[in-house]
């Protein structure tokens, strides 16, 4: 379900990866992640459909956000952190485009997260931004399309974001890859480095948000079976699983040239 609704703020200041400000034009999201700890919205927006199933098009954020950023000092802004900027509703209402024209005429620098190639659309908009004002980053979780398909069942193929990179840094616009979260026994950390080491300047890991613990079980039981009982742990609060992850990346980093960056609580 889509329906348009109005908002009073649109910049939200935000220390999340080390940014300024988060931008989010839609709430909820038709990519249906499994995994998405954004469910939590729901608390304040009263909506009974489960997570994927709805979004709110906030149709005056352009306008809004016209009037906030003359108040507010440049900085460094998400797009975003609880919903893809780039989702299908995007490509009918245009909403992100026109908060990109606002953010990078007033001098903010941004970072897109998407796993959308709906970015590319906009490349006439990204070319435009300063040097070193913009990057655009794929969240890329699995090297297998079956495990996308999975848990990510709305968003682009894996090949499509891959193909969206080579894009993207032919233009010469900086990108990264997000691998977020880590699913410990089917995330492949070097196999997404191995396949995208060459168009990006970052890489970044980030740990499972366990808010949707019973979602995230329910779905290695029934694809994963063999590693219903590692998650019975993690999810239920074992710190192995941190410790693991650490080494992981610590692996990443003796092997690749890229900056490897961890998130972990």
């Amino acid at each position: 379900m889509e329906k348009k609704v109005t908002c009073k703020s649109v910049l939200s200041d935000t220390k999340l990866y080390g940014l300024d400000y988060s931008v989010n034009p839609y709430t909820g999201c038709r990519h249906s992640c499994r995994y998405c700890y954004a469910v939590f919205m729901k608390k304040f927006t009263g909506h009974v459909e489960e997570w994927g199933e709805f979004v709110d098009v906030k149709e005056n954020a352009p306008e809004v956000l016209e009037e906030e950023v003359k108040n507010k000092e440049p900085g460094r802004v998400l797009l975003s952190s609880v919903t893809d900027p780039y989702q299908s509703s995007e490509k009918k209402h245009r909403i992100t485009r026109r908060l990109l024209e606002i953010l990078q005429r007033k001098g903010f620098s941004v970072s897109i997260l998407t796993k959308s190639s709906l970015v590319l659309r906009d490349i006439d908009i990204l070319k435009k931004f300063e040097h070193g004002k913009l990057s655009v980053g794929f969240t890329i979780n699995f090297s297998d399309d079956a495990d996308r398909k999975i848990w990510e069942p709305g968003a682009s193929t894996i090949q499509e974001r891959k193909n969206a990179l080579e894009s993207l840094r032919s233009e010469g616009i900086p990108t990264y890859i997000h691998v977020g979260p880590w699913l410990e026994g089917i995330t492949n950390l070097q196999r997404i480095m191995e396949e995208t080491e060459d168009l990006i300047y970052e890489f970044q890991v980030e740990n499972l948000n366990t808010r949707r613990k019973e979602t995230i079980l329910k779905v290695v039981m029934e694809n994963y079976p063999e590693l219903a009982d590692r998650y019975r742990d993690i999810l239920g609060g074992g710190k192995k699983h941190n410790k693991r992850l650490r080494r992981s990346v610590e692996k990443l980093r003796e092997v690749s040239a890229v900056p490897v960056k961890l998130y972990i609580d």
